[in-house]
């Protein structure tokens, strides 16, 4: 039979030529190039990505913001040698103050130290930073040196609490005022002259906001005060309301919080208090003593009332001078050691006034409490304990500080 050819439609096809390997490396090259130009311009078009940031050499540098309060934990190591040494020529004196160094740094390394950056395991633990002399124990002239260096840490902390919030500001300037106390205390029971004594660090506060320092602002001539309302007026508003109207300053501006006239307040009334205490004082000694205390009284009497009369602007509110107080128990034998038992509470007071202002208020409150912890160790023999909430009850005397210097009388 003979065969005929099959319609064009219906005749297989021909197999394809098998592809050289040119070929197929030509298309994987062409692949890739593709892919690579597609990346190129998604790069070339975002400059901000890491990897252009790294070509162009404008990678961020991640650097470690310090604090002044980075600084207690070396000086707080420092301290802990120190007071551990054994070693020759060093007086019980210097050892005394070396170890009341270190308990104070040890306080407020706990309170302003966040968890994590403290040392591991053991309290006694050196924390970096810490230096000392070869013999373990830093003699007279080193113990000089770490005095200037806790003296300035101690200014830097005062600083910072200038601008803080108010709780945090309050922890940095008691801690920067006990610090540099204590440098004082350490220059002097390392053979300190006044000299090198009055050149140490101090703490001048100064408003970010005017440049004024509250050193300028004499006692008569307050700075107008931010005031949430009466003394002993502690109500806030509820989360996210306004503010009531009555936290002003007597122009207007608007107050920090409902603590600025509890605390301010608090203040005044101690000042009262503690300016009858040595008015009474006075009244039972005789000659230099008598004329001190009632110079005493009477510059803190004038304070309180100035500071009373800025209370004006915010209502009517109850007078705060009474016209007697039921003075300590060991007033009639000891009035002017009685009288002076009420000057840290004083410090501390004003301490926590001055973190519910800002600006010129708050320099002016720190300078005050500087110069009033500087007094309080002048007469008394100590440094105020920063560290403390005023009305805790002390261990040392079982009474509160409102109980020092006096209360109303019933």
């Amino acid at each position: 039979m003979d065969q005929h050819p099959l319609p064009p439609a219906e005749q297989p096809p021909e197999p394809a030529p098998p592809r050289s390997r040119g070929t197929l490396a030509l298309c994987v090259v062409s692949a890739l190039a593709i892919a690579a130009g597609t990346l190129g311009a998604g790069v070339y078009m975002n400059k901000d990505s890491l990897v252009w940031q790294r070509i162009l050499g404008t990678e961020p540098v991640q650097e470690t913001v310090r604090t002044p309060a980075d600084e207690l934990l070396p000086l707080l190591g420092s301290a802990r040698l120190a007071a551990s040494g054994k070693a020759a020529g060093v007086s019980p004196k210097l050892r005394a103050e070396w170890a009341a160094t270190r308990e104070m740094l040890n306080g407020h390394v706990g309170l302003l130290t966040p968890e994590a950056l403290l040392p591991a395991g053991d309290n006694e633990a050196q924390p970096s930073g810490a230096s000392a002399s070869p013999s373990g124990t830093q003699p007279a002239a080193e113990a000089k040196s770490f005095a200037t260096r806790l003296a300035s840490a101690g200014v830097g902390l005062v600083d910072a609490a200038l601008d803080a919030p108010d709780q945090r500001s309050r922890s940095l300037a008691g801690a920067g005022f006990e610090l540099t106390m204590q440098a004082r205390n350490l220059l002097r029971a390392a053979g300190g002259t006044q000299e090198q004594l009055d050149r140490l660090p101090a703490p001048k506060p100064v408003s970010a906001a005017t440049g004024v320092s509250g050193s300028s602002v004499g006692p008569a001539a307050l700075p107008r005060f931010m005031l949430s309302g009466c003394p002993g007026n502690t109500d806030s508003p509820a989360p996210g309301s306004a503010a009531p109207e009555s936290w002003i300053d007597g122009t207007g501006a608007q107050g920090l919080g409902p603590e600025s006239g509890h605390a301010l307040g608090q203040l005044a009334d101690a000042a009262y208090r503690l300016g009858y205490a040595y008015n009474v004082a006075g009244a039972r000694t005789a000659g230099a003593t008598r004329e001190g205390a009632w110079a005493r009284s009477r510059s803190l009497v004038e304070f309180a009332a100035a500071l009373e009369r800025q209370f004006a602007g915010v209502g009517a509110c109850d007078p705060l001078r009474q016209p007697a107080y039921q003075l300590p128990a060991d007033a009639a034998v000891n009035p002017l050691d009685a009288a002076r038992g009420g000057e840290e509470q004083l410090a501390l007071l004003l301490r926590d006034a001055a973190a519910t202002q800002e600006g010129d208020a708050r320099a002016y409150l720190l300078q005050r409490a500087w110069e009033q912890g500087l007094y309080t160790r002048q007469v008394t023999g100590k440094i105020p304990d920063f560290t403390q909430i005023v009305g805790a009850t002390t261990a040392s005397s079982g009474k509160s500080a409102s109980e020092t210097a006096g209360k109303p009388a019933p």
